[in-house]
């Protein structure tokens, strides 16, 4: 899913600025390796100087909060100047769904955009659970990028995201032939912050890969499974409560189901199945995303005997990415008598 033509970059708090966690691979060593511990240990006992300095001015909530916070370092802005920013006024919290576009992968030929959702705190200081899919297809495994020690604080979230794409087939083959891995884990950081002005209220933000994944092609790794793509170095993300229309898509489910009206100019169409009780759980709650053309308009939905509550959500794009129609739909299927 590379990411070529996109909206100029979104603007994310500078606690990241400096990311510097790139790609964490079982079994894997060398060099390369070393030489990112070393710049992890010396950021990470920077920080923690910095915590002890600050630290009888917080109270045990804060305390907790600024441990967490440490452990995906805040390099560039001191601790003390972020939590005097606390405020009872925080970003809104709750299940957010969106999507991400991914930036200069070198690659004009594929699909760009991908699929995410955070389930963030109510509370002004709290945790974010969500997940981010690379899945275009159901053909593809349902696999993702689940956030790691991430937190909300105010109108900001910061974390990690980690996990494993598609089959080990997707990876260059350079960590395979050379390391003999079996199993990767992507490893990345990704901030974002809450805007009440924009239209939607949206959690925005973005997610960066540090060791040159950018422009690495990826696929299935499935027999008869024909995606391919190419993931791109960074993305930006755009996140809405279920609340949030764009678009006149009139998005309904009949007959099981899933049927919308694609907006003009509509280039594509992003459609995600949440099992809403697994996302509130920090479990993986994306049943199923699939990208569809201009000319579809008809998705079909996981269905299992036991009654659940989903959430449909339907996103179009134009040629160029720019989101033009977003709908959601919260249901139980099978649905009730």
């Amino acid at each position: 899913m590379s990411m070529s033509k996109t909206n100029s970059p979104v603007k994310t708090h500078h606690i990241l600025s400096l990311s510097l966690l790139a790609i964490a691979i079982s079994g894997c060593g060398g060099r390369d390796d070393s030489k990112i511990n070393r710049e992890y240990e010396r950021i990470e006992n920077q920080v923690k100087d910095e915590y002890k300095r600050v630290e009888n001015k917080l109270s045990n909530n804060e305390k907790s909060m600024a441990e967490i916070l440490k452990s995906v370092f805040l390099p560039e802005q001191s601790l003390d100047r972020f939590l005097d920013k606390i405020t009872p006024e925080g970003g809104r919290g709750g299940l957010y769904v969106g999507h991400f576009v991914e930036l200069d992968d070198g690659d004009s030929n594929d699909i760009d955009i991908g699929a995410i959702y955070f389930d963030i705190s109510e509370d002004v200081a709290g945790s974010v659970n969500g997940r981010v899919s690379y899945q275009q297809q159901p053909c593809q495994d349902n696999r993702t990028l689940a956030t790691d020690t991430a937190v909300k604080v105010n109108n900001n979230i910061v974390g990690k995201l980690s996990g494993s794409l598609d089959t080990p087939k997707f990876l260059d083959m350079k960590y395979f032939n050379k390391l003999d891995i079996r199993t990767p884990s992507i490893l990345t950081t990704f901030a974002g912050s809450f805007s009440e002005s924009a239209s939607g209220h949206p959690w925005l933000g973005s997610f960066e890969y540090q060791d040159g994944l950018g422009g690495q092609k990826l696929s299935s790794g499935k027999d008869d499974c024909h995606v391919r793509y190419t993931l791109g170095g960074r993305a930006n993300y755009s996140s809405y409560p279920l609340d949030y229309h764009l678009g006149d898509m009139k998005l309904e489910v009949v007959n099981n189901t899933l049927q919308w009206q694609n907006p003009a100019n509509t280039a594509l169409v992003l459609v995600s199945q949440i099992n809403i009780d697994k996302a509130k759980s920090a479990d993986n709650g994306f049943e199923r995303n699939q990208v569809f053309h201009q000319q579809e308009t008809q998705f079909t939905p996981v269905i299992t005997a036991q009654r659940t509550n989903y959430a449909f959500v339907a996103q179009a794009f134009d040629k160029n990415n720019a989101l033009i129609g977003y709908q959601a739909i919260v249901m139980d299927l099978p649905n009730g008598k």
